[in-house]
């Protein structure tokens, strides 16, 4: 297939959310390109991926409607049955502890390494014949009207694709948004994600833990696969203020693998580094439109969110399965890129995503620096969350969809 096509449908962005889309799309009939510069290898300084990502039981069953997820080598898959959530650094801490048995599901969550899932992502791309293209796309216009008319995509190459539809899936900074003129509102917030993988000296008996604390920001550590039944391994995704994102991400190995060690209280034992640590910003990105004539916006191009929850992957995933639940019901008789199809998309996602969005962003503003009083309102509310049953199993319930 050559890349002008002509297909029904192009997504453009190379991560998860994106192929997740094409793969979707392509099993539904449709002819689709994937679209946008090549994931540059990481170095391979370990067999672990230091970006994870913790995949919800609706974002896994997802993944299986997709025939993917049992494709995935399921030893590099680690369940979250349990979550322990602190207030503070202080031993002593108001623990919330969220736990699969009580909350009647499988699993709070799955943890998953980046590499591991987009390798066998890409694929069952090519084994559904989707053509993938290693370019950046330019400029976008659209031609004709109904059923005849087409969108257009221009390449950095000098070629175009032409299509019924166009998905952005190709994140925060989305071209495709940009283009369609759908102007993002942005909030940079005060802190970096700082991730890195170790090993631990005692295991973690598949359970995830966080810290909360003005000065510290989030800390979390997530399981990965043991490195025997007395030894773990963790990853860690810490949210810390900009200041000592700087002072972690210039740490030797040693050093950081002793603060996470200190600052954990020693939960998971003594920790020896094993992936180099990353950080990235973090912003909070609401868009005030979902689409634009034969556009759809899907995944950080649609919204960015705190990654205090772990839901923004899986607020990804869930506009792909909205997406095609709104091209399965699509009636014979409306074109593919018809305006008030995919305004039923957009009306499904706006809620479910704002409700994450607030918050998370909330929470965080809820931890950050308080009046004194205002420390003791939040403790005192944090208290009463924490002990009571209703709002842990209400936590859940929204945490595995």
């Amino acid at each position: 297939m050559s890349a002008s096509g002509p297909f029904d449908v192009v997504v453009a962005g190379r991560g998860a959310v994106g192929a997740a889309a094409a793969l979707g799309l392509s099993q539904a009939g449709l002819r689709v390109a994937w679209v946008g510069p090549a994931s540059a290898t990481p170095t391979r300084h370990t067999d672990w991926d230091s970006r994870v990502f913790a995949l919800s039981p609706g974002t896994r069953d997802l993944l299986r409607s997709l025939r993917i997820w049992d494709a995935l080598p399921q030893e590099r898959i680690t369940p979250v049955y349990d979550m322990r959530v602190y207030a503070g650094q202080q031993a002593d801490a108001p623990e919330l502890h969220l736990d699969a048995y009580r909350g009647q599901v499988e699993a709070l969550a799955f943890i998953i390494e980046n590499r591991t899932l987009m390798t066998t992502l890409e694929a069952a791309l090519r084994f559904a014949g989707v053509a993938t293209i290693d370019d950046t796309v330019t400029d976008m216009s659209c031609e004709g009207k109904g059923p005849a008319g087409r969108i257009r995509l221009g390449l950095g190459s000098g070629q175009s694709l032409v299509a019924k539809l166009a998905v952005a899936a190709d994140g925060a900074d989305s071209t495709l948004r940009t283009l369609a003129g759908i102007e993002a509102r942005v909030s940079d917030y005060p802190q970096r994600a700082v991730v890195a993988n170790f090993e631990s000296s005692l295991p973690h008996a598949d359970t995830a833990y966080q810290w909360f604390g003005p000065d510290l920001g989030v800390l979390a550590l997530l399981p990965l696969p043991p490195v025997s039944p007395d030894r773990g391994r963790t990853s860690m995704v810490w949210s810390a203020p900009t200041g000592l994102a700087d002072e972690l991400s210039a740490m030797t190995g040693e050093q950081l693998a002793a603060r996470v060690t200190d600052e954990s209280n020693q939960m998971l034992g003594e920790l020896n580094l094993i992936t180099p640590a990353h950080s990235f910003a973090l912003r909070l990105i609401k868009v005030p439109r979902l689409i634009a004539p034969r556009l759809v916006l899907i995944g950080d191009a649609a919204h960015a969110i705190h990654p205090l929850a772990g839901q923004g992957m899986n607020i990804g995933f869930g506009d792909v399965r909205q997406l095609l639940d709104v091209l399965k019901g699509r009636e014979f008789y409306r074109d593919l890129a018809d305006e008030l199809l995919w305004r039923r998309y957009e009306r499904a996602r706006v809620e479910a995503v704002s409700l994450v969005q607030t918050t998370t962003d909330a929470l965080q503003r809820a931890f950050g620096p308080l009046p004194a009083p205002l420390v003791g309102l939040r403790d005192l509310g944090w208290r009463a969350v924490a002990s009571s049953g209703l709002a842990r199993r209400l936590l859940i319930a929204r945490a595995v969809q």
